[in-house]
């Protein structure tokens, strides 16, 4: 177990991390453009009915068992256009809360995920990370679910930070990965090369979960290890081949 006292340590362990006593500025909406994000949700919940939605059995299964247990879940950052989807569709009656960056855009997405029930901890690993850590092992004590995407805000993408393999090991939860395919997609210039999937396309969504007992032994970078590779293995389908296919990535272009 990994003492809160400890997580000093992330700012030997996290590269870009800000000191204790520095403080993080985090951005906000105004109020005409929190009315903005209202009235561009209408098209984008209609959008995501248009779209067909594959889940295999296994996944199913899965959720059923863990929808509310209290857990860590995670998805690749440039998959954030169907979490809303999934949270409304599996995850309604849970309180969920989702690590968002303190920046501009980290504005915007908190504001999209507060209109469909998402309560967002503003923060990183590289701005307010240790801060965001605290909050977010305070709030799974509590009975509630974090969403991370474990290469953000910023990159690289597809790899994974030990954030969230330090705040699963402190709270001793189960991690559920969500691996998701869109079969027909826009991608953006961003850096993580956004997914927004094309209307009326189809998308498949597995999900693997990984227990406290089977990490129970394991350092954070084994875990952190175990969580690229089980990522990397159920997003393969959308994944560059040297991603997919190396045990444990060290590089992503």
């Amino acid at each position: 177990m990994i003492a809160l006292s400890s997580i000093y340590l992330f700012e030997n362990i996290l590269q870009g991390f800000y000191s204790a006593s520095m403080r993080v500025c985090v951005n906000w909406l105004s109020p005409t453009k929190k009315l903005l994000v209202k009235l561009l949700a209408i098209p984008l919940k209609i959008w995501s009915k248009t779209l067909r939605i594959e889940i295999d059995e296994k996944s199913l299964q899965l959720l059923k068992t863990y929808c509310h247990t209290p857990k860590v879940c995670a998805l690749w950052h440039n998959r954030l256009f169907i979490a809303s989807y999934l949270f409304q569709k599996y995850f309604q009656g849970t309180k969920m809360y989702g690590l968002i960056s303190p920046s501009r855009d980290g504005a915007w997405l908190s504001e999209i995920y507060r209109n469909i029930g998402i309560h967002a901890i503003r923060g990183s690993t590289q701005r307010g990370g240790r801060n965001a850590l605290l909050e977010m092992a305070d709030v799974i004590r509590g009975g509630h679910t974090v969403t991370i995407t474990p290469d953000g805000p910023r990159g690289p993408r597809y790899l994974v930070k030990p954030g969230i393999a330090m705040l699963a090991m402190e709270t001793h939860v189960p991690i559920l990965l969500a691996g998701i395919h869109m079969h027909h997609a826009w991608r953006f210039s961003s850096w993580d090369r956004f997914y927004l999937p094309k209307p009326f396309s189809r998308i498949s969504i597995t999900f693997r979960v990984i227990l406290p007992e089977q990490y129970a032994t394991r350092n954070v970078e084994q875990l952190q290890k175990s969580i690229q590779n089980v990522l990397c293995k159920i997003n393969a389908k959308s994944l560059p081949k040297y991603i997919s296919t190396a045990p444990i990535p060290t590089a992503v272009c």
